[in-house]
């Protein structure tokens, strides 16, 4: 399992070119290889980007944002993907209008529409599931429903909005095994997020199951936080690394 960076966690050093050209060249001096791509402001061109990523020995998998977001403006987010070389295209969150059990049903159509639009272009769709979609219908787990009615389509599992939502987070990615394409190392401590294995996250037994499903990506990813936020990336990664490597879950 790799580890590297999901770069929303910089969405306030990514508004401009020459901001996120450093962000780049940062990320690469903590040693990270590997990144998912989120909320570079649209205004940087692709081009750029991954030029910047070369330039830095790095690589993209992913560029990831909302459904609707990445729907209302779907050219970009695939000429992005294409750009830096991007596997999967990745979208969050079950919009507000499709929160009932007849929603779901054509949200499910939805994506598999935008799957057969990637297809052609060698991309492959994958749903990140957050806090509140696994309770978006009442009395029924919508998530799961999602995806055991699109039993076709890849898992980016945040690993804090499962958390939130699930008792036992290594059967929930047993049971979804090898459909996970990547996962989110995220903490928190109460409403403040913190450096992957530094909060209140129950962890034990996830990084062995995510090595048993053969997960190829872990990110780590911190969207706030009250110090420098590279010192707080490299944390995580030296954390999600060890654990790795030690085997200790």
């Amino acid at each position: 399992m790799e580890v590297g960076i999901q770069v929303s966690s910089l969405k306030p050093l990514l508004r401009t070119q020459s901001q996120t050209e450093e962000a780049i060249s940062r990320m690469a001096a903590l040693g990270c290889r590997t990144v998912q791509l989120q909320w570079i402001d649209p205004a940087v061109s692709a081009e750029s980007i991954a030029a910047a990523l070369r330039k830095n020995g790095m690589v993209s998998v992913s560029v990831q944002d909302f459904y609707e977001t990445v729907m209302s403006n779907l050219s970009y987010y695939v000429e992005l993907n294409a750009a830096t070389g991007g596997k999967w295209l990745c979208v969050s969150r079950i919009p507000e209008r499709l929160k009932s059990r007849e929603g779901l049903d054509h949200y499910v159509q939805a994506l598999r529409c935008l799957q057969k639009q990637l297809t052609p272009l060698g991309q492959v769709l994958c749903l990140h599931p957050v806090t509140a979609d696994f309770t978006a219908v009442p009395g029924m787990n919508a998530v799961e429903y999602l995806l055991d009615a699109m039993p076709e389509l890849d898992i980016c599992l945040d690993l804090y909005h499962l958390n939130r939502n699930c008792t036992d987070m290594p059967a929930f990615i047993r049971r979804y095994g090898r459909r996970i394409c990547m996962v989110h190392f995220k903490d928190s401590i109460g409403p403040t997020l913190v450096p992957a294995g530094q909060g209140q996250t129950r962890w034990e037994g996830v990084v062995q199951a995510c090595l048993d499903a053969k997960v190829p990506y872990a990110f780590v990813e911190q969207e706030t936080w009250d110090r420098d936020p590279y010192e707080c990336l490299k944390e995580a990664m030296d954390w999600v690394e060890t654990e790795i490597t030690n085997g200790k879950y």
